[in-house]
């Protein structure tokens, strides 16, 4: 079973989250990095721009993920002895680690959480409100990103949005060990899109596959972005999952093992395209891995 926080913690997991961005006295945001160097970035409106690891035993989730994938790890200070993780992979920042051992109590909060792109903070949190959804918190400024709020959807998956102070990373393709794609794991797939569409007026819903195919995907501007499926993991709440670009998931699974991890879902082929495995890093946070060489023909959601 994915071990993923439960509906008691997400409070606690998003004030972790939004101390670590500069939501507390003395701590000093701006040493937090942007996204993306480059000057000519464009915003990018419903795009997944970033990954942050909940964790509550770092050094375990270091070694896992630099055994894994290569990843590089490098401390950011914030002052008052407080630190951010920011995690390297060929050069490039992709994402976040979070020290979560102090808020979690009794429950395990470990989880990566997306960081999606908006246009308008204020008309996102408005939709967020008005579809039952979860404000955590007001927006918080974060000098070399942007403007940051932590939410939870209707049927509870937690997400931060950012309304970026220039624009996101452009699109590349991924090699192994990048970020590959993203999911939400929904409860009500329905209602998800329609709130997702509401959120981000730039998505289009599409689907994978001729009209009876349950897969669906938000789409932005002609993009794929990210897909909707139904809850396909028994005894989890609703939440978002991110797919990493492996060469082997085969390979790929038994090192996880091997470095203190665990295998939910053996390799297999996906029908959608490729070779699909669902791992747990060493204190539960859940991802996935994929071999994906989609057809230059096909319109992948990828």
């Amino acid at each position: 079973m994915i071990r993923l926080p439960l509906n008691g913690a997400r409070l606690a997991l998003a004030a972790l989250i939004l101390m670590v961005v500069g939501g507390c006295a003395g701590l000093d945001p701006a040493r937090i990095p942007p996204i993306d160097t480059a000057a000519d970035t464009q915003p990018m409106p419903g795009k997944v721009v970033w990954h942050d690891l909940l964790s509550e035993d770092p050094p375990a989730a270091q070694h896992f993920y630099a055994g894994l994938f290569g990843w590089t790890f490098r401390d950011v200070g914030l002052g008052r002895g407080q630190n951010y993780t920011v995690i390297e992979h060929d050069g490039r920042i992709i994402g976040g680690l979070v020290d979560a051992r102090r808020i979690g109590g009794d429950v395990n909060v470990s989880r990566w959480i997306p960081v999606l792109s908006v246009a308008d903070m204020a008309a996102a949190l408005a939709a967020v409100r008005t579809a039952g959804g979860t404000v955590y918190q007001a927006p918080l400024d974060i000098p070399q990103r942007g403007r940051v709020a932590v939410v939870a959807d209707p049927q509870g998956a937690v997400l931060t949005l950012l309304e970026p102070r220039g624009g996101d990373p452009a699109d590349r393709r991924a090699g192994p060990g990048d970020w590959l794609w993203n999911e939400i794991w929904s409860s009500d797939p329905d209602a998800t899109l329609a709130f997702y569409q509401s959120l981000v007026p730039e998505y289009e819903v599409e689907r994978i596959g001729d009209a009876d195919s349950n897969y669906r995907y938000l789409s932005a501007d002609g993009a794929p972005r990210v897909g909707v499926t139904a809850i396909p993991v028994d005894r989890i709440a609703d939440t978002w999952m991110a797919y990493v670009k492996v060469s082997d998931p085969t390979a790929t699974a038994a090192a996880a093992e091997r470095l203190g991890g665990a295998v939910l879902l053996p390799p297999r082929t996906n029908p959608l395209g490729g070779e699909v495995a669902i791992l747990n890093d060493p204190t539960g946070a859940g991802f996935l891995v994929q071999r994906w060489e989609p057809d230059p023909g096909h319109k992948a959601a990828r």
